[in-house]
């Protein structure tokens, strides 16, 4: 379709050549073309009986000229309507794969990556993308087609004025060569930028709270009004790039008629060409030049694209740490053991440096339906032992078997399946209360999904709301308090009924009656599972049946709260420090309003 919409008009110009030269004139110039065309409007006017005169044939050339563009306007719809819709389903299904691959990325990438920077590429990158697939990929195949067709109509029509018209070319050629490869570096600065940007402006949005609270709203505008300075600078930058490159092309594009129509003018001032042919000529230049403008313009929309595609490619570059093995099978958890086998494991810093050891020569083993309770200082280990059960990361050395068969050699989603994570902040995704608990077991019947948020102590909460499992969480809907979000994530997890358990406390922050509804419903879900509980305040790991603590990743005690205390180690410091700061002296008495102050003026005075 694209073919006929550009290359149907160009039977204007020969028409309109046979016009000159054969029937405004007394003595026709009937050379081959127009011998041609004189041949087809006798056959047409006789076919509609209008006669064999000039007028008639004039009559016939444009009935036959109506019909063509009627064509050439359906042609016209379709091209563009199949044109966009091939586009826009490449651009689909590259959105879709860069959007699989991004969830079989590691942890390790969401570490070092922003969320906002990862975005940009889903929403900037692909925009421009779009701009490659959409324009410049299919009307540089459309334009090459018509614009061979021209070519060779030029050099039927008068081969030294074809020479002529494409002394051009390699002007448009050098333009391309110098300005297109600068256009795409200075593309790419500015889409990196916009990464940058986009993953600020998402962490400021995130922590507007903070930033009101501490009063630093003019700190912050200046520092975004440096960004988007940056950010402007650079666009600029790619604009007057874009700029000289389309001015050169223009200028290209308006001068080369001139030097065909002096050679023209020359030929039929000598007698050697005639008036019609040198009509025809230069109607068809612009059928030349234009798709010639056209192809240097979209070079520059190519290397801004390129620079986009390069960017997303690069992404799809990114490797899994994790990922299944080759030999990979499904695993089914009957038991619920799990041991820990001279387990060590570090970080690799963003910069590239030195990997930080983490974990130490780590050894545990877990009976079934047991609760762990991992103790420690912070930055002890705790989160990056339970994180390598699910095998959100690979081990350095060691291996971790569950029910007696080594994680590494099973597929990713049915080790995951076996494991229910809550985690330290309990993230709700702005959808229904229904779907948020349905997400631990899509398709969970409401029966379900009801006891689930009974045993998570939220039942009421939600029946108390107007629309009950149909409420909106989020934007637009309601914003559940840290408790009741804690408990809607305890729900999700009651709903998919794993065997193994990893819950990250967080219970800071909440009075004491949501913190009891949260320990009675962890309790409830612990009961015949196998638990691990990372413990940041030692209350919550009392009730373990045992107590790992960790000191510098290294497991350096095991064993129960009451065996713990007595050996006096590191867990007995640990637990003595946090409960010296709830005990109180029989000598201490409370302080009298203002006697603080009043005890301040004595201390001036003296």
């Amino acid at each position: 379709m694209g073919i006929l919409k550009f290359t149907l008009p160009l039977a204007f110009p020969l028409a309109f050549k046979y016009v000159f030269d054969v029937l405004l004139v007394p003595q026709p110039h009937m050379e081959r073309v127009n011998r041609l065309i004189d041949g087809w409007c006798i056959a047409i006017a006789g076919l509609l009986h209008l006669g064999t005169g000039a007028a008639a044939k004039l009559e016939a050339l444009t009935a036959a000229l109506f019909v063509l563009f009627l064509v050439q306007a359906v042609a016209t719809y379709y091209r563009n309507y199949w044109a966009s819709m091939a586009g826009h389903r490449l651009i689909f299904d590259l959105r879709y794969a860069l959007f699989l691959h991004m969830q079989r990325l590691s942890h390790s990438f969401f570490d070092r990556s922003t969320s906002g920077g990862i975005v940009s590429r889903f929403v900037a990158d692909i925009m421009l993308a779009q701009n490659f697939v959409g324009s410049a990929m299919t009307n540089i195949w459309i334009d090459a087609v018509p614009l061979t067709f021209v070519v060779w109509i030029l050099f039927v029509l008068d081969t030294r004025l074809a020479w002529i018209s494409l002394i051009v070319v390699p002007f448009y050629v050098l333009v391309i060569r110098v300005l297109t490869p600068r256009i795409k570096k200075a593309s790419l600065d500015l889409q990196e930028v916009v990464e940058e940007f986009s993953g600020e402006l998402q962490e400021r949005v995130a922590g507007m709270a903070t930033v009101k609270s501490f009063a630093r709203e003019d700190l912050e505008a200046r520092r975004f009004f440096d960004r988007t300075t940056e950010l402007y600078d650079l666009t600029i930058e790619n604009v007057k790039l874009t700029s000289e490159h389309q001015m050169f092309t223009e200028f290209i594009t308006r001068a080369a008629p001139l030097v065909v129509i002096w050679a023209g003018s020359l030929l039929i001032l000598k007698h050697r060409m005639a008036l019609g042919t040198m009509v025809a000529f230069y109607a068809y230049l612009s059928a030349l030049y234009l798709p010639l403008q056209r192809f240097s313009e979209l070079s520059s929309i190519v290397a801004s694209s390129l620079a986009a595609i390069e960017r997303i490619f690069n992404f799809f570059d990114e490797t899994p740490e994790v990922k299944d093995k080759p030999d990979a099978r499904p695993l089914s958890v009957a038991r619920g053991e799990v041991k820990v086998e001279h387990l060590n494991f570090g970080y690799q810093p963003h910069d590239g440096g030195a990997r930080r050891n983490i974990l130490h020569d780590v050894n545990l083993s877990v009976a079934p339906g047991t609760t762990v309770a991992l103790v420690g200082r912070s930055g002890a280990g705790k989160t990056t032992l339970a994180s390598l059960v699910p095998r959100f990361y690979e081990p350095d050395s060691g291996r971790i078997r569950i029910d007696g068969r080594d994680i590494s050699t099973a597929t990713l989603k049915s080790l995951r399946d076996s494991i229910g994570i809550v985690p330290q902040d309990a993230v709700l995704f702005s959808a229904s209360i229904r779907e948020n608990v349905q997400y631990g077991r899509p398709g969970a019947p409401d029966s379900e999904v009801w006891r689930a948020l009974e045993q998570a102590n939220i039942c009421d909460f939600v029946e108390s709301l107007p629309t009950k499992l149909d409420t909106m969480i989020g934007e637009g809907g309601v914003r559940p308090s840290t408790g009741q979000r804690q408990r809607l994530a305890l729900a999700r997890v009651f709903l998919k009924n794993p065997p193994i358990l990893i819950l990250d406390e967080a219970t800071s922050g909440l009075d004491s009656e949501v913190e009891n509804l949260i320990h009675d419903a962890v309790r409830r879900l612990m009961k015949g599972r196998t638990s691990f509980l990372i413990a940041h305040r030692l209350a919550s790991a009392v009730d373990a049946d045992v107590i790992v603590v960790l000191d510098h990743g290294r497991v350096v005690e095991i064993g129960p709260h009451a065996a713990l205390l007595r050996t006096g180690g590191v867990y007995a410091q640990l637990y003595n420090e946090q409960t010296r700061k709830l005990m109180v002296s029989p000598e201490h008495t409370a302080r009298i309003p203002g006697s603080l102050r009043a005890a301040l003026r004595t201390a001036d005075a003296e």
